[in-house]
């Protein structure tokens, strides 16, 4: 197994990507999950990645709560869609209704924070990655572009 010690991210080892347990606020809880680094063997890590990560774990509090309502917001307009997709028999367990977002917490599952390559755009790119009742093959991602949340869907959105 290679390993890495950078100076922003620590200790990492690469599994098609540089990793390593990351904890986070979510819901009232400490959420632990991997972090992950895309990055091919032998490349170096983005500065814009180091970035991204270091604000983002600066911020996580703040971020986490907006990510918090922006899974709820996005919930709420999906929920009848789905509830029709998997029907009466299952509606009520993969997807009931709710009336505030901490009633997500019982619906997803964190999984995984990446930390995306920029590609030469100078974005600072964090997804946070979740597995979530109503679309269990497929997932759920919030994707943050410089600290702010510009997406909430299915986790191709940030992979």
């Amino acid at each position: 197994m290679q390993r890495l010690q950078d100076d922003v991210f620590g200790d990492l080892e690469y599994r098609y990507g540089w990793t390593r347990p990351y904890t986070y606020p979510l819901f009232g809880d400490l959420i632990n999950v991997k972090l992950i680094v895309p990055c091919e063997v032998g490349a170096e890590i983005e500065e814009e990645q180091r970035e991204a990560f270091l604000i983002f774990d600066k911020k996580k509090s703040q971020l986490m709560l907006l990510a918090e309502q922006s899974l709820f917001d996005y919930y709420q307009r999906i929920c009848d869609e789905y509830r029709s997709i998997v029907g009466a028999e299952l509606c009520d367990m993969r997807c009931p209704r709710i009336e505030n977002s901490l009633q997500l917490k019982s619906l997803i599952r964190p999984t995984e924070i990446v930390i995306q390559q920029s590609f030469g755009m100078g974005d600072r790119v964090v997804g946070v990655l979740f597995q979530c009742t109503w679309e269990p093959e497929i997932g759920l991602a919030v994707k943050f572009v410089n600290e702010e949340v510009e997406e909430v869907g299915t986790q191709d959105i940030v992979l």
